[in-house]
C-alpha cells in the first residue's frame, strides 16, 4: 500500500509557501530520509541553496525527486508521476512534513502523523 504524504515548505512565520505531494513511501524512514539526502545534495551541488526561500527550495525538491524516480529506471527526466505540487493536503495523506526555511542554514523538519 502506498503511504502518501505532503511536504509543506514554510517561511519564518510558519506560513505555507509551497506544498509538495508524494504518492508513496511517505514514512519517516522513506521521505524523512529523502529530505535529509536532498538537503545534503543541495549543499554539495550548488552555492545558492535557497534554504531561506521556501518556494525555490520546493521547486528544487520537485526537480531532485523527479531525478530520483527516473534515474534508476532509465526513464527520461519528465517521465515520472509520484510527486506533484498541490494547493492543500489531499484527504488521504498519512504524514505531513513541515520544512521551516529560515535562513542559509539547513531547514528544520517536523513530521506529523495524520490519521
Amino acid at each position: 500500500m502506498s503511504i502518501r504524504a505532503t511536504v509543506h515548505f514554510q517561511d519564518s512565520d510558519d506560513g505555507d509557501r509551497a506544498i509538495v505531494y508524494r504518492h508513496c513511501d511517505g514514512y519517516p524512514e522513506g521521505l524523512g530520509t529523502d529530505l535529509e539526502r536532498f538537503f545534503t545534495d543541495v549543499q554539495a551541488q550548488t552555492k545558492d541553496t535557497r534554504f531561506g526561500d521556501p518556494s525555490y527550495l520546493a521547486a528544487k525538491f520537485v526537480v531532485w525527486q523527479a531525478g530520483e524516480y527516473t534515474k534508476e529506471d532509465g526513464k527520461k527526466p519528465l517521465d515520472f508521476l509520484s510527486v506533484g505540487v498541490v494547493s492543500e493536503d489531499p484527504s488521504d495523506i498519512e504524514y505531513r512534513y513541515l520544512v521551516k526555511c529560515n535562513g542559509d542554514k539547513k531547514p528544520k523538519v517536523k513530521v506529523e502523523e495524520v490519521r
